[in-house]
């Protein structure tokens, strides 16, 4: 609910979401980089890496949702933070839920090689970032190094 007026609150240093340039760079929220600048190559490849981080995470929710269909109405059922503590903890049910099936090998198409997690980008807790800037140009650079080294880029 105030997630986005009170980061603070709910990430810590270091910790930050994924979002699209419409919304502001703040300390909690990585952008993609906007024209003229997003046309450079290095800026390029991080918004290719953000990109299809986004539609990894938007694929995950749609297989959740496929699965479990009482996750479909929860946006419309949303009336307060005692109902936002229970929404979480129901889609934290269903994630585990979900592991388990899959670990159990129950009869579903395998996510193809494209969406399987190739890890995570590992950016240091203790980085001294004194801005967003700093945060966003630091994550940049590990997201770039990471994704060269998976092979995910250059950009086919």
């Amino acid at each position: 609910m105030g997630l986005y007026r009170n980061a603070q609150l709910f990430f810590n240093k270091g910790q930050y979401l994924l979002a699209d340039s419409a919304y502001p760079l703040t300390d909690h929220l990585i952008l993609s980089i906007k024209s003229p600048m997003a046309n450079l190559p290095f800026n390029s490849d991080f918004n290719y890496c953000l990109s299809k981080s986004r539609v990894r995470n938007e694929h995950t929710i749609g297989i959740l949702k496929g699965r479990w269909a009482s996750l479909k109405q929860m946006r419309l059922q949303l009336n307060g933070e005692q109902d936002m503590v229970a929404y979480v903890t129901w889609i934290k049910a269903c994630c585990i839920l979900h592991n388990m099936l899959s670990q159990i090998n129950n009869s579903w198409e395998a996510l193809s090689d494209e969406y399987k997690d190739l890890g995570n980008v590992q950016v240091p807790q203790d980085m001294p970032c004194h801005s967003a800037r700093e945060l966003q140009r630091t994550v940049k650079e590990a997201c770039i190094e990471f994704n060269y080294a998976q092979g995910i880029l250059p950009i086919p």
